[in-house]
């Protein structure tokens, strides 16, 4: 699904660029860049999660993953936004690695924990096999729960790193404020609600109509 939206996001700007039309819109560049955080997401969190897990690590590999996880989850968006953007320079890239970051690093934690929670088979496989057929595909559903509850979040964070000077609607509302065009302040302010507001409700529609559950599944077996 978002990746789906994601495609036609990249579709919309191919098309006003070939249009003629500025790519720069603030609300499509905002939409944008939430699609490719929310993927990324997605990507870090499948990655993180065995690094605390007791079926993949040791306690020492585990206290290093932990201590990772703790750094990631628990800097402010803003601070590492502001540290990519020293190394980078002014572009999404730095806001879409810092929310993909530690937007991965809460919701990785969360399923490592849960993973330690699923019982195995006495000839359950291991490594690799473990993580793709086993531990994966049960805690899928709360995988997708999580990542759908994070979806407006980061769509929200996207719109208030603006501040920071990235091209999002938060830095075109700051310049409307500096410019004193309060009519356009209004407008980008509705966009905002309106865009996280809709969001939100999808999100929720789609975690209720694929009855999506924080709950480890059990075994069968």
């Amino acid at each position: 699904m978002t990746i789906v939206v994601l495609v036609a996001s990249v579709a919309l700007l191919a098309g006003d660029v070939r249009r003629g039309r500025p790519a720069s819109a603030p609300t499509r560049w905002s939409f944008l860049s939430a699609q490719i955080a929310l993927v990324a997401t997605a990507f870090l969190t499948l990655a993180f999660f065995p690094l605390i897990s007791t079926k993949f690590f040791g306690r020492f590999g585990r206290s290093v993953g932990h201590l990772f996880l703790v750094i990631m989850r628990s800097t402010p968006e803003f601070i590492l936004v502001y540290i990519f953007l020293q190394l980078w320079g002014p572009s999404m890239l730095p806001a879409i690695v810092a929310l993909a970051l530690h937007n991965g690093a809460i919701i990785g934690h969360l399923l490592g924990r849960y993973s330690d929670e699923i019982p195995l088979r006495p000839d359950s496989s291991s490594g690799l096999n473990l993580y793709a057929f086993e531990v994966v595909p049960r805690m899928y559903g709360q995988f997708l729960a999580y990542l759908f509850y994070r979806w407006e979040i980061i769509m929200r964070e996207t719109a208030i790193l603006g501040v920071l000077g990235i091209a999002t609607l938060g830095f075109y509302i700051d310049s409307a404020i500096a410019d004193i065009r309060l009519d356009r302040v209004m407008l980008l302010l509705l966009i905002t609600a309106l865009l996280n507001l809709g969001i939100d409700s999808l999100s929720r529609l789609i975690r209720s109509r694929l009855r999506l559950s924080t709950r480890v599944s059990a075994c069968d077996g």
